[in-house]
């Protein structure tokens, strides 16, 4: 393990998604996250933020995987509950385990049982 010499810590993860709206319903329902910021017009923003640690980009543009993440990983009380609520979503567990989900556009969600 490295020293701690310089103490770091995540300030935000930034993701380009074709449907803003759809990922601000998907952290709503299925993590209990909400808008903490947005720019620009609040009935279509160019970008906003959940929680103040997401920010997601509106790109309608953006049609592939490539430059969005490898994934995103989401601490929540409990993982079975958040599975089904993203099947609502149209996600699919990943091929890395079942407690990994795939959304229909690509992206890609790790979640981590705890508090």
């Amino acid at each position: 393990m490295l020293p701690n010499t310089n103490p770091s810590s995540l300030d935000h993860v930034a993701m380009r998604v074709e449907d803003i709206d759809f990922y601000v319903r998907f952290f709503k329902r299925v993590f209990k996250m909400e808008v903490s910021a947005l720019e620009g017009d609040p009935e279509r923003p160019s970008q906003l933020w959940i929680q103040g640690v997401i920010q997601l980009i509106s790109d309608p543009d953006h049609k592939r995987t490539e430059g969005r993440l490898a994934h995103l990983a989401i601490r929540v009380t409990d993982v079975q509950a958040a599975l089904y609520r993203a099947k609502e979503f149209g996600a699919v567990v990943h091929e890395k385990g079942p407690n990994w989900i795939c959304l229909p556009d690509g992206s890609v969600f790790e979640l981590l049982e705890g508090s």
